[in-house]
């Protein structure tokens, strides 16, 4: 080989290695993720050490009050057993449907990556309709139950302000007056989200699985920790909002998979991004506020829960960039794809070549 030549392969090689903007920018923030993991990890082992005594203090305050207990969990156990009930029946008799709907390219494939994808994509799709269905169900049945709250607040559609579930002060702002179901429907949205994780660490990985990973380790502990501390008041609207904004997460992503018309799925996506920048952005990130302005600062659990929050709020901000760069993009006539992907086998054979 020429010394011209070899310079030309070294330089080839060297540029190859080199990353793109993309994956840059995707190691950035799994770097930061990774560093939230254990942030998280952390902040669980502390929680677990300090709850009991949280709650022995507030049950000492007022013990004539129905404190959540521990028992109340017994309830995920059916709860759970139904979800998978669910998902698994949605697998089995939408998958036939799914495949009508299903990209033409997936359906037909003529090279591998389409064939791989249209093997995933076979089973992802119920599992978008699935989730559609019940982050709806969800939201419909949660709106009705939280509405009147005088701490639900106007920008959710409800009628009070978020400063008043702190109004009475310490420790009567522990002492909810809770409506009819709400605890069931606390303990039914743990049950949806412990059932994902499990299905979330057994699934074909995605490129976001660290961000969903941290994602659930955070809402399942600020679920288990606010309800024994009966920091429910927040956690019932934090819930609430990531239910209905889930609704176009989901509808949108079965959608892009599909041959339906591309303005069908070009409306879904906008929908979507001002949805989420409303409700994942601005809304949580008032109730972010509310709390620091407000919470009790009584020691570590109020320390950790607002972490948490402020994790997911930072996983938020990162999936809105990624929305705002899709819009950006459609803008000047580029079609709209997921955010997500496979890690596909034909993607490894064609580095290797």
């Amino acid at each position: 080989m020429s010394y011209e030549a070899e310079k030309i392969t070294k330089l080839d090689l060297k540029s190859s290695k080199k990353k793109s903007k993309k994956e840059k920018y995707d190691s950035f923030w799994n770097g930061i993720f990774y560093f939230c993991l254990g942030i998280s990890a952390f902040g669980i082992i502390l929680m677990v050490i300090n709850v009991n005594r949280f709650r022995s203090k507030l049950i000492s305050l007022n013990p004539d009050y129905r404190f959540p207990q521990y028992s109340d969990f017994l309830t995920c156990i059916p709860c759970m057993a139904f979800i998978s009930i669910i998902k698994y029946c949605t697998q089995k008799y939408l998958i036939k449907i799914c495949e009508k709907v299903m990209k033409k390219s997936y359906r037909f494939p003529k090279n591998e990556k389409d064939r791989e994808l249209g093997k995933k994509y076979r089973i992802k799709l119920p599992s978008h309709a699935y989730k559609f269905s019940i982050y709806l169900f969800l939201t419909v049945i949660g709106y009705p139950i939280l509405k009147d709250l005088d701490f639900y607040p106007k920008s959710l559609l409800g009628k009070g302000v978020l400063a008043n579930m702190f109004k009475d002060g310490y420790p009567k702002s522990f002492y909810l007056n809770k409506p009819p179901l709400f605890d069931f429907y606390y303990m039914f949205c743990l049950s949806y989200f412990a059932s994902d994780f499990f299905w979330l660490l057994k699934d074909d990985k995605q490129t976001d699985f660290i961000n969903m990973l941290l994602h659930h380790i955070c809402t399942i502990s600020l679920i288990v920790f606010s309800h024994l501390v009966n920091y429910s008041n927040v956690g019932s609207i934090v819930l609430i909002l990531h239910m209905e904004s889930d609704i176009f997460v989901h509808s949108t992503r079965f959608l892009l998979q599909t041959d339906f018309p591309e303005f069908i799925k070009n409306i879904s996506g906008i929908t979507l991004v001002f949805n989420f920048l409303y409700v994942r952005v601005y809304v949580l990130g008032d109730i972010i506020r509310v709390l620091y302005v407000y919470i009790t600062w009584k020691g570590v659990i109020d320390w950790f829960l607002i972490i948490f929050l402020s994790i997911i709020y930072l996983m938020h901000i990162n999936w809105a960039i990624m929305l705002l760069q899709k819009m950006f993009a459609l803008c000047f006539g580029t079609k709209l794809y997921d955010t997500r992907e496979y890690k596909l086998s034909s993607d490894k054979k064609s580095k290797k070549i």
